[in-house]
């Protein structure tokens, strides 16, 4: 019987299982094996981002029409037992709400409600297996691992587990070493009365429940979707709404409570805001490449990644994208900015744009404009009411392509350097392929109408620490604040992870990282990659911490998606192979 130990039981480690015993009964029904499960977290399958009991104003970031394409789990057959079905996201929706219109406004579900899917997902098949002798649940962090050809020691605090034959890493976001900023605000802390540092984003019921007043001036390092969550808690959850004015807009009004900070510093390196989704499905379609046009682009970026002349830098992927683009913008005719441009010119602006952000142009919205107003006119494109400019266009069209860059991208034969750059190009994508709904951008314009929400300092402000706090300072603007809030997520980056397991892997030397910037380096199936001349590992890694081996690492759809898939297949043929 071989035995497998999966690290890690949020939704990457459930679709391992999954995958685990589908392919199991799909290619070796007669193979007999069993897995030990590592979770401390008391909602497996879900896993802490996505906890079912976290406050219901921590929105997700995808619709819920975008997670139609999060698949359900099929029945599987072990022996004469059958483990039955259990139904994709959608399925597992209310009837009247698995396809609305496509003029209704895009739903973005709570995390919890997420979390709730995924919990219950997990629980079905566990129970099973559990009753089948199959599965043993470990509530503890493997803090070590240890491998002595053949088998790993997987130990805990309190438990050693032995004899494990094959071990895959599923872990998610994990701790790392403080930022040279965050450790001077730290060490300031600790001197200073009053002041109040939250060095991570979540959860955001720490700064829910902690001395955080009517008093308190917020600064927020970082101005995304973290923000935006911690925003909504210290507002929504101390008493305050926001009163619906538009449902076709979502524009709303802001009624304040008395017990929640009235003054939000928020403050990012660049200053730019989010941008909002397309409202529904609709305006989405405006976005939205052909077949044909999405196949042309896999061939192309499978070619500069994998092909027999892999690419010597990103610019591959640009003239993909803006083949993808120019002919989709000119069919957008009125709906867009007037110009009177060829494909042609299109295409090569596009390229222009992508390599650089802050390229002035009448097609692009200048990043000199007010960020107010920036947000207001991006609320308009998203719902139709004012012509598209290029760089929302472009923003829109690469979310519809990134499955194809994750799919095409994986395990690239490519120098690690360029892997660093497409990645870097997908990250800056995100302010519009990652961009909140469309009422997320409105409630923080009615935060700023109601002057709640300062942005005079967004656009990387002088800080310095000062008595009972730190000072901000931009232009000829000074402000004191009292409590700053990290809302930047750390990036899955091998040499800052400040976690056992991982030091203790990178000690050892069972793994490397792929680049400086980036994650573990593994092969086309998941598994760790060793140095020429050494054997085999049987350790696999999927998920976050391969990010450079693969991409897309952040997306839910993704932990559902076929990496996962081609690690248990060549896990399983390995097996048969060694009978």
């Amino acid at each position: 019987m071989k035995h497998y130990a999966i690290i890690g039981g949020g939704p990457r480690g459930l679709f391992a299982l999954e995958s685990l015993f589908t392919t199991l009964y799909n290619n070796a029904p007669d193979a007999q094996v069993k897995v030990t499960l590592f979770e401390p977290f008391k909602y497996p399958g879900a896993g802490w981002v996505w906890n079912p009991e976290q406050v219901a104003s921590n929105w997700l970031n995808i619709t819920e029409r975008a997670l139609q394409d999060l698949p359900g789990r099929p029945e599987i057959k072990l022996g004469d037992d059958v483990i039955p079905a259990f139904p994709s996201y959608t399925e597992w929706l209310p009837e009247e709400k698995q396809n609305p219109p496509a003029t209704h406004p895009d739903q973005f579900p709570p995390r919890a409600k997420m979390g709730t899917y995924l919990n219950a997902r997990f629980e079905v098949l566990a129970e099973a297996l559990k009753g089948f002798g199959l599965l043993n649940m470990v509530e503890e962090t493997v803090i070590k691992l240890t491998y002595i050809a053949p088998v790993f020691t997987a130990i805990t605090e309190n438990t050693s587990i032995t004899a494990i034959d094959e071990v895959v890493l599923t872990i998610g976001h994990q701790d790392t070493e403080l930022s040279e900023q965050l450790q001077e605000w730290k060490d300031h802390v600790a001197q200073t009365d009053n002041a109040l540092l939250f060095t991570e984003a979540y959860p955001v019921e720490k700064m829910i429940n902690a001395n955080i007043t009517s008093e308190s001036v917020v600064a927020f390092r970082g101005f995304g979707l973290a923000m935006i969550d911690q925003i909504r808690a210290l507002t929504l959850q101390q008493g305050a709404h926001f009163e619906m004015l538009d449902n076709d807009t979502k524009e709303v009004a802001f009624h304040a409570g008395e017990n929640h900070p009235q003054r939000f510093v928020p403050f990012s390196l660049d200053g730019l805001p989010m941008v909002p989704k397309p409202i529904n499905k609709a305006v989405d379609k405006w976005f939205m490449p052909s077949d044909d046009a999405i196949n042309a682009f896999a061939k192309a970026i499978h070619q500069g990644a994998c092909g027999d002349h892999p690419a010597k830098d990103q610019y591959f992927l640009l003239e993909a994208m803006a083949a993808v683009v120019a002919p989709l913008f000119l069919k957008l005719g009125d709906k867009a900015i007037q110009h009177d441009l060829t494909e042609e010119e299109v295409y090569f602006l596009t390229i222009n744009y992508l390599n650089n952000k802050s390229l002035a142009h009448p097609l692009l919205l200048s990043h000199h404009t007010p960020i107010l107003e920036m947000m207001q006119q991006q609320v308009e494109m998203a719902v139709g009411e004012a012509p598209v400019s290029l760089d929302y266009f472009i923003g829109q069209v690469w979310r519809h392509c990134q499955p194809t860059i994750y799919r095409e991208f994986s395990y690239p034969a490519i120098a690690d350097d360029v892997v660093a750059e497409v990645i870097a190009l997908d990250e800056a994508s995100k302010r519009y392929s990652y961009g909140p709904p469309v009422e997320s951008i409105q409630q923080l314009i009615a935060l700023a109408k109601e002057g709640l929400l300062d942005l005079d300092f967004v656009n990387n402000p002088e800080i310095t620490c000062v008595d009972g706090g730190w000072q901000l300072k931009s232009d000829d603007n000074k402000v004191v604040i009292d409590v700053m809030l990290n809302s930047v997520l750390d990036s899955p980056q091998l040499v800052t992870v400040d976690t056992p397991i991982i030091k203790n892997l990178l000690s050892y030397e069972m793994i490397e990282p792929k680049h400086t910037d980036l994650g573990i380096r593994t092969d086309d199936y998941g598994y760790v990659e060793v140095p020429e001349g050494k054997s085999f590992v049987p350790l696999a890694v999927l998920g976050r911490l391969s990010k450079g081996s693969v991409i897309g690492v952040d997306a839910i759809l993704e932990c559902f998606g076929p990496r996962t898939i081609s690690w248990s297949e060549r896990s399983i043929a390995l097996m048969k192979n060694e009978k």
